[in-house]
């Protein structure tokens, strides 16, 4: 299973959000397949896609280690008596049991990807997320996802994977996918703000914030082509608030968000 990270823009979540009447809103682009008559590249206009690689690059360069990393790294602390008490907002495996769009199947990968890290960090057992994440995958068949496991290197696979889903014609699919792993992102930090906000320098708290703005910019780019992408953009739109620069006024931020997170968080997979 690759890392909170990658989930994330796959990055990774890291490069990753979430919706307003959420993805579900272009259930007519998918079922059991991508619905490439959908969404194609030739739609986009030359200045639009030409801004949407510069924001992919730019996420992918502003990289921060995951959860997960940090605390086998020592810098987040789980003692024995932490563990005891599982964490009741992950997503559950379950939650992915009846979605029909592709692009909720799409989120629901990268989201639980994330959660999957989280619990294997509490010594729970992750049979059931990576029996419904290999699911997901069958179910999705991208070969950019293959690909980009394949590169050795965080910011090298979320290279390969917009390059890939890019001629696929499925960038649509790659911003929400990015946008759903980095909502999860800081979901999961708001939930244990003095626990999980620990192992982040203030530049790491930065470049989380940035890609949120860089991943809201792509969506709502790409909100004039794609009804999937509009739902998801009106949903993280309380979330343009997040703009700190360090830790203590993220921790803050997030605090104050809470709500608006967990609802935003909760609409992209409605």
């Amino acid at each position: 299973m690759k890392k909170f990270t990658f989930a994330i823009m796959a990055l990774a979540a890291m490069t990753f959000a979430s919706c307003g009447n959420s993805t579900k809103s272009g259930d007519a682009a998918d079922s059991t397949a991508v619905d490439t008559t959908s969404f194609e590249q030739s739609q986009l206009k030359a200045s639009v896609k030409m801004h949407l690689d510069s924001l992919a690059t730019l996420v992918n360069e502003k990289q921060f280690d995951a959860i997960e990393d940090n605390i086998k790294a020592g810098k987040i602390k789980l003692t024995d008596e932490d563990k005891k008490v599982k964490p009741s907002y992950l997503l559950s495996p379950e939650a992915a049991a009846n979605l029909t769009s592709m692009g909720q199947k799409y989120a629901a990968y990268a989201m639980l990807a994330a959660d999957r890290e989280v619990a294997n960090a509490y010594g729970m057992d992750v049979k059931g997320y990576d029996e419904t994440l290999s699911k997901l995958a069958a179910d999705i068949n991208d070969p950019a996802m293959k690909k980009a496991s394949e590169a050795t290197g965080k910011q090298a696979q979320a290279q390969v994977l917009y390059k890939e889903m890019e001629a696929e014609g499925r960038i649509n699919f790659y911003w929400i996918m990015s946008s759903a792993a980095t909502l999860e992102t800081v979901y999961v930090m708001a939930q244990n703000l003095d626990k999980f906000c620990v192992g982040y320098t203030d530049d790491q708290i930065a470049n989380i914030t940035f890609r949120m703005v860089c991943v809201i910019d792509a969506l709502d780019n790409l909100s004039a082509y794609d009804p999937q992408v509009m739902g998801v953009s009106e949903a993280l739109t309380p979330l343009k608030t997040l703009n700190a620069i360090t830790v203590d006024q993220f921790k803050k931020q997030l605090n104050d968000a809470k709500e608006q997170i967990a609802a935003s968080r909760a609409a992209f997979l409605k």
